[in-house]
């Protein structure tokens, strides 16, 4: 039953922040003043699991993003990311409990893939001029969870998928820091660096302690930022 709630919940978060992104859009403008920036974010993203014999493999992080700004070098940054790739690849068919499987897969490999909301709380400090250094808390919210098996059999490629919510723990719990660049003091495009790594043992059946990271290169597009300035000054 927790467990219900929980995915639950998650849907609902992943529906209304989807939601968000449709009204960053249409009415961003109204969102942003002097203080406060509000828009998109994505860009590529590299994901590993530690502990688990895998290789990082890549995807692409969809969001919004608040810029509140505390003061001239504070800036509170939290995110909703909608669409957080997580997960790895290349790593060791495990017993599926088919013998065939087994037996198909053994030289093969498997794709772990999470489908995921990611919550990163960013506090930014300006160290010179629009470079910002940023550190906080990262909440991942595990939506779905699957893996993978791939091999190659008579010239062709054979997969097999199989759900493995049951044993994934659904609330990753970790920490993100990096660095920040805007173009310009307020309604600009902004790029970050960032590594988030989770401190949550995110497989239960498996021995050991295993937990998610990232690396990460994000692009900020604020939704009506320069249009917000202008009727601020009066223009």
């Amino acid at each position: 039953m927790k467990k219900i709630c929980i995915l639950i919940c998650c849907l609902v978060t992943g529906y209304v922040a989807s939601g968000q992104i449709l009204v960053a859009i249409v009415f961003g403008d109204k969102l942003n003043s002097g203080k406060l920036e509000f828009g998109l974010m994505t860009g590529p993203v590299l994901s590993n699991i530690s502990n688990a014999d895998a290789k990082a493999k890549m995807g692409l992080d969809l969001g919004l993003y608040f810029d509140v700004n505390v003061s001239d070098r504070f800036v509170f940054h939290p995110e909703v990311i909608v669409k957080s790739a997580l997960g790895a690849k290349g790593i060791t068919p495990y017993a599926t409990g088919d013998k065939l499987l087994d037996s198909l897969f053994k030289g093969g490999e498997v794709l772990r893939k999470f489908k995921a909301i990611s919550l990163p709380f960013m506090c930014r400090y300006r160290i010179a001029g629009l470079l910002f250094v940023e550190a906080g808390p990262q909440i991942n919210w595990m939506v779905n969870a699957k893996d993978i098996f791939k091999t190659k059999e008579n010239d062709g490629k054979v997969s097999y998928t199989t759900d493995i919510n049951s044993s994934i723990t659904m609330l990753d719990i970790g920490f993100a820091g990096g660095l920040a660049y805007r173009l310009r003091k307020y309604g600009g495009i902004s790029f970050a660096l960032r590594y988030a790594r989770g401190i949550t043992d995110i497989e239960k059946n498996t021995a050991g302690s295993q937990q998610n990271s990232t690396l990460l290169f994000n692009v900020y597009i604020p939704i009506g930022a320069t249009k917000a300035t202008k009727l601020k000054d009066g223009k």
